[in-house]
């Protein structure tokens, strides 16, 4: 049975999610903490409205209280804190990315995990890019395209086996079908440091791909180039993923990655 939701209720539902937001906007760095009554003024909504939109917020900690006043939740800080992460990557990549792009002639991206897939927030095409690989904002299948193997890689046990029991998408005809092939593939790529996937999300198309580390050491996205199988021939690929490797350490380093971190300590 499919159920509907009411038309009226849908409205109730859009209008309270647009107030909630209304609300968490009123916060700023000049003025952080706000009261009921000075919310309820400040938007021209009755007392009781925002106290149930608070109540809701509160639970889910978007929100938080010290007495009759509040300030911004955790749950805030943290979604602040994913966008502010992911413009630093996009920040302290351009540069290298043009340089890579320059040296291999092929388009490079910067992809992060999102879920269960990958989605490529930064790409510097080359002088004659294939069309229809990637864009900015395109997600795809984390099992089949090199950036996502990378970012899977580092994932904890349980994320992966999550993955792999959603089931593996058919995309290119290499692409791994089965579980034990996928784990051994993640296993080399975490040995070796990289990634190569050929016919695997498209046929004719090559993909490597590097990890980036955050200063936490944290893998927190994938530096990759993609091109077809004429232009990255198989003569080409250890140049390309030596290149490519480096260009991912050079992101890290600006993002406060430290190689060796216990022995630089000692």
């Amino acid at each position: 049975m499919i159920y509907i939701i009411p038309a009226n209720k849908k409205t109730s539902v859009l209008q309270s999610v647009q107030n909630g937001l209304r609300i968490l906007q009123l916060f700023t760095v000049e003025k952080p903490v706000w009261g009921i009554t000075e919310i309820a003024n400040a938007l021209q909504m009755s007392k009781s409205t925002v106290s149930r939109l608070m109540a809701d917020m509160l639970e889910e900690e978007f929100i938080q209280r010290e007495g009759n006043r509040y300030s911004l939740g955790f749950s805030v800080l943290s979604i602040s804190g994913v966008i502010t992460s992911h413009l630093e990557i996009h920040r302290e990549s351009k540069d290298i990315l043009k340089k890579l792009v320059i040296d291999l002639g092929e388009t490079a991206h910067i992809a992060i995990l999102e879920g269960n897939e990958i989605t490529y927030v930064h790409k510097i095409e080359c002088k004659n890019p294939v069309p229809l690989l990637s864009s900015i904002g395109k997600r795809n299948p984390i099992t089949c395209t090199s950036s996502g193997k990378v970012l899977l890689t580092f994932q904890k046990k349980n994320m992966i086996e999550s993955i792999i029991k959603e089931g593996l998408p058919q995309m290119g005809p290499n692409c791994p079908l089965e579980a034990q092939q996928l784990t051994d593939q993640l296993s080399q790529i975490k040995k070796q440091g990289f990634s190569i996937c050929i016919d695997e999300m498209h046929q004719n198309v090559v993909s490597i791909a590097a990890p980036v580390r955050d200063y936490t050491d944290k893998v927190v996205a994938a530096v990759s180039v993609v091109g077809t199988k004429d232009r990255i021939q198989d003569h080409k690929i250890i140049s390309f993923t030596d290149r490519i490797i480096e260009a991912a350490n050079e992101i890290s380093n600006r993002l406060g990655y430290i190689p060796d971190r216990k022995r630089a300590a000692h």
